[in-house]
């Protein structure tokens, strides 16, 4: 019925064969029916069926094929039938995908099928079961007696090489099948070598064709096997004497039968043993093509194929055709395998070296490298073969033992450098910049390079760099479609390769040969962004013009320095033996560098940021010491020794047209710039000052001396630098510069006011007469006013040193006033002005005269000791004959003693002018009712004529301002003044009373007089002083309210009530108010009367006096002054009228 070719019957008979078929246990006997030849004879599309019944039966079949090498083609009994790739197709895919493919089209790595070869199946099939169809009509019932089909050429597959599941011809065509993907990549690879190894090795098959022909009985002649009918007819006899159903003894003929018939009958199997060159070409590029693709999956394996393709390598680079037309295609496969296998492990570069592989490639490589030209092209297979051996060698340098076997191979270094000329082909320049990347973690491999001339190589490929590609926007762009992407990678290269042979990267060993000679070309600058930058930064810097302190880089330069390359890289002898060190670019001729820093540039960008501020800053200091040592006589200056540094280091290079001065100015102007730009680096200056310093000894050369300060004041930021300043003990440089150096007060100013936060520079800058400076900047009236509040600020904080702070105020009074003392302290800028402005009152006297005597008195001294400090910079200002004019004290060194000169001054304060105005509000009230009160006890002791002007002060201050006595009591003066007012002395009695008036309104004072023996003393003053009965009485009343018992013991034991008495009974007509002063007496004789020990008693005595009865019973507070304060200033200015009088 398959052979009727009807679809429904074709459709339905496949369908039930498969459901009959099913668990059959006769299954594994169906192909000797001859369905499989009937069922692929049909030639319609309804095939599904007839797919899913071959996908079902194919490898149940008691069948095995003795050509087949792989297991699963060897069971399917569609081997001789279709090709390998169907099948597989069909056990992989299933039958619906199976189907699609045997109807359609296929050419790809997977299956290669066409309506043509399905029609050659047919006619096979046809052909070979002519014998039995040609029967068949006559009898219907006959039965197949089956007879294996000879296997079945596919003239389309003559060419195609498959392995596992693929053909390869198809799986390495990249332009059609890029990414083809492939299944199992361990097991392709391992069916990838066998094929490799079977070609190579390829052998006769087990049975020849003359035994062949002897096993079925043919004639060893090609005509005899060249007709199938008669090897098929041979063949059916046999297997029908043999077939092991019908002789059971003739297994072992029936399967050399089988084996002779299908070599006889197949052609591939008569094909020619030798081994063909595309077969084992296709072999490697496939095995690439898995590493390519699949490398991490295959890295864990040791490729097993080294020994055959070191061999490979080997023959091939010493055919004398591999450069003819066509040659050379499978030395460029092996190499390209060997260097995807180093790619996917670099461990495989040891089995490599073991099995002699790098010797082998040097040998390609060796062969390859002089057949590239300038005609070259990147497809070519000798550059190819250049790129793989390269990336081959650069893995291997990963090694140790492989470094030593390349750093033998002396050939491969003078050919990367050869390799390395050629800019058109731009990845095999880029491979060779990567190997030296590579190479370069060895000093050997760096130095064979490195005397190979690789930097002259390597340096022009920098200046093909174009940063505005990747800058520009977001345009895409690839190295397959832009020329500039590929020229900016080998840019990149080069850049990278540079840095590892000089160590710039972590794992190359520094390589000072190498460092020198980049230094020299590419500038230091250069050399370090290519330690601490990115090779696009460095590329960018390299290919744009700039001028910072690291780097003067523009056209002009980058030709000189590529005119210099390109001599030495195009001469065919070695003419520079340094390699480029001696290289001086002609801009950098007239420039001052220090610390690979160009001085000049940096001053005129001081903001500019270091990468290293702190060694730059050490050696900036390192210069000055060496300068400062030629400018003070030190030293000579060695220009030879400066001239040779030219040549091998740019550490320090002085410019020939500039002299020492010039440069100590330049080097100390980039110090402060740094300083400044820099906070923290002045602490490097620790050690360093007294050189600093010195540069201030230099009168003729005022720069260096104000950038020498500028750097001083900076560093007097930090606490450190401000303790060794003062431990060097040169603050006698700087004061000097006030009078020579106009412009640098400021900044004396500013340095100063930072250094007197240490107390031994308070202390020396009173010592060298700092004061004398200070004062003639603050007294300027032509300076800035900024600059004399920095003088006044200063100032004040001098004086609020703990330790040395009271000296400088005792050394400020003598030349200024107390009164500026401190009010510099408390705002200079109120001191400023109140020094501008004339003034006139208790505190101060102060006109254009006095201004100008204390101006010149100042300015004398100021001048005579600058003039000593030229001389003698350890001069130290003589002040013995200062100290002896403080406080007020009147003497003719005093600055502002004309002032002083016919006033009474207590405490700072002009007592005459007090007493005309006792509201003002002193400076320091306490300490001027301390010394007021001093100065009373002297004057009471031993009477004069000041007496009564320092009492009056006195009581004025009590009166305006009563707090001033709180402190009086613990001062212990009321004991002395108790026994002052016992004195018989008119005068003294007299402030006694004018001043106890006051004291015993005071709390405090009253509670300790009440405890002292005070009554006699006032009593005396009373009788002295009649015309006081007032005061006196006032005082007394103040005393007795306080209840002590001890005052009203006093008053009775001394004769005061008696005295009291008569005094109620006098008239007292010289005493002015007397109705007042009976008044105080009456308020003090009912206060003692409230005493609880002595009141009873004393109560009894004055109701003894008649006097007493007209006072007692009534109060007499209407007759007290109802402002007593006026009453007692009124009272105070006619004593003090009085006196004079």
């Amino acid at each position: 019925m398959l052979l009727t070719y009807d679809p429904a019957i074709v459709q339905r008979v496949a369908s039930l064969l498969l459901l009959i078929m099913q668990d059959n246990p006769f299954l594994s006997r169906l192909y000797l029916s001859g369905v499989f030849f009937f069922i692929l004879m049909y030639n319609g599309s309804n095939i599904l069926p007839i797919a899913r019944f071959l996908h079902y039966t194919h490898m149940k079949q008691a069948f095995r094929s003795a050509l087949a090498k792989s297991e699963l083609i060897s069971h399917s009994v569609l081997t001789p039938l279709l090709p390998e790739a169907a099948i597989f197709y069909l056990e992989e895919y299933g039958a619906e995908k199976y189907a699609q493919v045997f109807l359609g089209e296929f050419d790809n790595p997977e299956i290669i099928w066409n309506a043509q070869m399905r029609r050659h199946l047919i006619e096979r099939i046809a052909l070979h079961v002519s014998d039995f169809s040609k029967r068949l009509p006559s009898n219907v019932k006959a039965l197949y007696q089956y007879c294996p089909i000879p296997t079945v050429d596919y003239p389309q597959l003559d060419e195609e090489l498959f392995c596992y599941v693929y053909y390869l011809r198809h799986l390495c065509n990249k332009q059609r099948f890029p990414d083809w993907r492939i299944r199992d990549p361990v097991s392709f690879l391992r069916a990838c070598l066998t094929a490799w190894l079977n070609e190579i090795d390829r052998k006769p098959p087990a049975m020849s064709l003359e035994k062949a022909c002897d096993t079925l009985g043919l004639p060893f002649d090609e005509s005899a096997w060249a007709d199938t009918s008669v090897v098929r007819r041979a063949y059916f006899k046999l297997a029908q004497k043999y077939h092991p159903d019908k002789n059971p003894n003739g297994r072992e003929m029936f399967e050399q039968i089988n084996c002779a018939y299908e070599m006889l009958s197949s052609s591939v199997a008569r094909a020619s043993v030798a081994p063909q060159v595309q077969r084992i070409v296709l072999c490697v590029q496939a095995q690439s093509i898995v590493y390519s693709r699949h490398s991490d999956e295959l890295a864990p394996y040791k490729y097993a194929g080294y020994g055959q393709l070191i061999r490979t390598i080997d023959l091939e680079s010493k055919d004398d055709a591999l450069f003819a037309s066509g040659g050379g295609e499978l030395l460029s496969a092996a190499v390209e395998l060997c260097h995807c296998t180093l790619q996917s492990s670099a461990l495989n570069a040891e089995q490599l070296r073991r099995d002699a592989g790098l010797e082998a490639l040097q040998s390609a490589f060796d062969r390859c490298v002089p057949m590239v030209s300038l005609s070259s092209k990147d497809e070519d297979m000798a550059v190819q073969v250049c790129i793989h051996t390269l990336h081959c060698f650069a893995t291997a340098a990963q090694f140790e033992a492989c470094r030593e076997k390349l750093s033998e191979m002396s050939t491969i270094f003078s050919n990367i450098c050869r390799l390395l000329q050629f800019h058109h082909l731009t990845r095999l320049a880029t491979a060779a910049a990567e190997c030296v990347c590579s190479l370069a973690v060895c000093t050997l491999l760096q130095m064979q390079l490195f005397q190979a001339g690789i930097l002259w190589q390597l340096i022009p490929h920098l200046f093909h760099y174009d940063y505005t590609l990747d800058e520009g926007g977001r345009v895409e762009h690839s190295e397959e479609s832009n020329k500039q992407s590929l020229r900016n990678k080998l840019a990149r290269s080069s850049c990278e390769a540079l840095a590892c042979l000089a160590g710039f990267r972590e794992e190359t060993p520094d390589n000072d040969g190498i460092q020198n000679s980049l230094r020299a070309m590419l500038t230091p600058f250069v050399c370090l962004s290519m330690r601490n930058n990115d090779n696009d930064f460095v590329l960018k810097l390299l290919n744009s013009n700039t001028e910072n302190p690291y780097l003067i880089w523009d056209n002009a330069t980058r030709a000189e320095l590529l005119e210099f390359v390109e001599y030495h890289r195009t001469s065919n002898a070695n003419t520079s033996d340094l390699f480029g060190a001696e290289f001086r670019l002609s801009t950098y001729a007239n420039e001052l560098v220090v610390s690979d820093i160009f001085v000049r540039i940096y001053n005129e960008q001081p903001n500019f940021v270091f990468y290293e501020p702190k060694k730059v800053c050490m050696d900036l200091l390192d210069f000055l010491d060496d300068k400062s040592r030629v400018l003070l006589g030190e030293t000579k200056s060695n220009e030879t020794t400066n001239g040779e540094a030219v040549l091998i280091d740019w550490e320090t290079v002085s410019a020939p047209s500039l002299n020492v001065a010039k440069e100590a100015e330049m080097c100390l102007e980039a110090l402060a710039n740094l300083l400044s730009a820099n906070p923290g680096v002045e602490i490097l200056l620790i050690g360093h000052f007294k050189v600093i310093f010195s540069f201030l000894k230099m009168t003729s050369e005022p720069a260096i001396q104000q950038n020498a300060l500028k750097i001083i004041s900076l560093s007097s930021t930090n606490r450190e630098c401000v303790g060794d300043i003062a431990a060097i003990s040169q603050l006698s440089l700087i004061f000097p510069l006030v009078v020579q150096q106009h412009k640098a007060v400021p900044l004396i100013l500013q340095t100063l006011i930072a250094l007197s936060s240490n107390g031994q520079v308070v202390k020396e800058t009173l010592e060298y007469g700092g004061l004398l400076y200070i004062l003639s900047i603050l007294c300027d009236s032509q300076a800035e006013s900024e600059v004399r509040l920095a003088a006044a600020e200063l100032l004040a904080k001098l004086q609020s040193d703990k330790l040395t702070g009271p000296r400088w105020s005792r050394f400020i009074i003598h030349y200024l006033p107390a009164v500026f003392t401190d009010a510099l302290r408390d705002s200079p800028q109120a001191a400023i002005s109140l020094l501008d402005s004339k003034s006139e009152n208790p505190e101060l006297i102060w006109n254009d005269v006095t201004r100008n005597n204390v101006k010149a008195v100042i300015k004398k001294g100021c001048n005579q000791l600058c003039a000593a400090q030229q001389i003698d910079p350890t001069a130290r200002w003589n002040s013995a004959n200062q100290s002896s004019s403080f406080q007020g004290v009147v003497n003719e060194a005093c600055a502002y003693a004309d002032v002083m000169a016919d006033e009474l001054v207590v405490g700072g304060v002009f007592l005459r002018l007090f007493i005309a105005n006792p509201s003002w509000q002193v400076r320091h009230p306490k300490q001027f009712a301390t010394e007021l009160m001093e100065r009373v006890l002297d004057l009471m002791a031993k009477p004069t004529a000041e007496l009564a002007v320092v009492t009056s002060a006195f009581v004025a201050l009590l009166a305006n301002h009563p707090t001033t006595a709180d402190q009086l009591p613990t001062q212990g003066y009321l004991p002395q003044f108790c026994t002052a007012m016992s004195s018989s002395n008119s005068m003294t009695s007299r402030s006694a009373i004018l001043i106890l008036s006051h004291l015993t309104e005071n709390a405090y004072c009253a509670d300790s007089l009440a405890k002292l023996d005070c009554i006699r003393g006032i009593l005396m003053s009373m009788k002295n002083q009649p015309l006081l009965v007032k005061e006196s009485a006032h005082a007394l009343k103040c005393l007795l309210k306080r209840s002590c018992t001890e005052l009203a013991k006093q008053m009775i034991s001394s004769g005061m009530i008696e005295y009291l008495l008569k005094l109620l009974a006098d008239p007292m007509p010289a005493v002015e108010n007397a109705a007042a002063a009976k008044a105080e007496i009456v308020d003090a004789l009912k206060s003692v009367c409230l005493d609880l020990q002595y009141g009873e008693g004393i109560t009894a005595m004055l109701n003894k006096s008649p006097v007493w009865a007209q006072y007692r019973d009534q109060r007499h507070d209407l007759f007290l002054p109802a402002q007593h304060q006026q009453a007692v200033t009124g009272m105070v200015d006619y004593f003090f009228f009085f006196w004079f009088e």
